[in-house]
């Protein structure tokens, strides 16, 4: 299936996520043209944003990611922050300039830069390119440092991504210099949803989980 903007917040709101991982350096703070555009979300300079006006922030902004994805073409890119930025990778990928995110006018789906950022968003982002099957380039090295998180004891979102991938039918392969992750189950693809995506990552995420992630994509 492919998102509307009311089916993707219907699976919002299952998953029941209401809040940002990193709220960006104005946190409680909503875009201008999200607000001229969703007279829903509204917010008070005393109090901050109410759970609906947070719910429909996140709304917007997966919405945003899912579909600007889902309508560009070519290659999309996973990995570390780190590596996209020293690669400058926003930019030859995405059309994404310095100051620039998925809001902005000409940017491309490919690659992920917004001012604010959650998993849900994150998912968002990568299910619009499993929707329309795209091909995904990993720019990152296969290590256990960039798969999972020792402190915190969770997966590093580019593992996050990569299961979720192999989860809805994508193969990891070597292309010459490249590491890609190729669609090979077209049923698989079409179902890939938010509450399965974020219940499978619940379910698996675990250090032997991330040691078989490393083992099978070494």
């Amino acid at each position: 299936m492919t998102y509307t903007p009311q089916t993707i917040r219907l699976d919002i709101a299952r998953i029941g996520t209401a809040s940002w991982d990193w709220a960006g350096a104005n946190p409680g703070v909503i875009r201008p043209d999200l607000r001229s555009r969703n007279p829903t979300l509204d917010q008070t300079a005393t109090t901050g944003l109410t759970n609906a006006a947070l719910q429909e922030e996140l709304a917007e902004y997966c919405w945003t990611c899912y579909s600007k994805t889902l309508a560009s073409k070519g290659h999309m890119v996973i990995g570390r922050v780190s590596d996209l930025t020293a690669a400058g990778l926003h930019e030859k990928v995405a059309d994404i300039g310095a100051g620039q995110y998925l809001f902005d006018h000409g940017t491309q789906g490919n690659l992920l830069r917004m001012d604010k950022w959650a998993r849900v968003v994150n998912d968002a982002w990568l299910l619009g390119g499993v929707h329309r099957r795209a091909t995904f380039r990993l720019a990152s090295r296969i290590t256990m440092g960039n798969l999972w998180n020792s402190n915190g004891g969770y997966f590093v979102v580019t593992a996050r991504e990569i299961a979720g991938l192999l989860h809805f039918g994508y193969q990891y392969k070597r292309v010459g210099p490249w590491q890609v992750l190729t669609s090979e189950n077209q049923g698989k693809a079409a179902n890939a949803n938010l509450v399965e995506y974020d219940n499978y990552i619940n379910r698996i995420q675990s250090h032997n989980t991330a040691r078989t992630l490393l083992v099978m994509l070494g």
